[in-house]
């Protein structure tokens, strides 16, 4: 059954309501799909500002909240198809909380330590920005030394 448990946590995360993601569509939303010149820059602004991890962290606390209030029954009998083999029987109010009560702190860990998992994400795009003109530069002289196909 263990070997199930974490397949069927992704399948969860996959499967979970929409309308945990979802957002009203903003102005915002459809200008930060257009290209942009420093797009690197603004993602690590957005990353790195307070209110954005704030907000992002209580968003995915409370996701994993509800995967782990999930009952599992379902999502072990997919996985089970899905592999080809018969999924263990498993009680029809087992939830993973009631499985792995350890899994109890991780909500409060997410919440915790997103913020500096984002400033960090905001330090490496900034320096991805940097390395662009020199990866630009790489690409040009890969492909004026490939040999031409025909």
């Amino acid at each position: 059954m263990r070997k199930l448990i974490f397949p069927a946590l992704a399948t969860a995360a996959f499967v979970a309501p929409a309308s945990l993601l979802a957002q009203d569509a903003s102005d915002e939303t459809i200008v930060a799909l257009e290209e942009r010149e420093s797009p690197f820059s603004e993602m690590a602004e957005r990353m790195r500002d307070p209110e954005n991890q704030r907000q992002m962290a209580l968003m995915l606390r409370t996701m994993s909240e509800v995967l782990l209030d999930m009952p599992l029954a379902p999502l072990m009998n997919s996985v089970g198809e899905i592999a080809g083999e018969d999924a263990p029987r498993v009680d029809p109010d087992a939830t993973l909380r009631s499985v792995a009560p350890e899994a109890d702190r991780v909500p409060e860990e997410i919440e915790k330590n997103l913020p500096r998992a984002l400033d960090t994400m905001g330090s490496m795009a900034d320096a991805f920005e940097q390395m662009m003109p020199a990866l630009e530069q790489m690409a040009e002289r890969l492909r004026d030394a490939a040999p031409q196909a025909d």
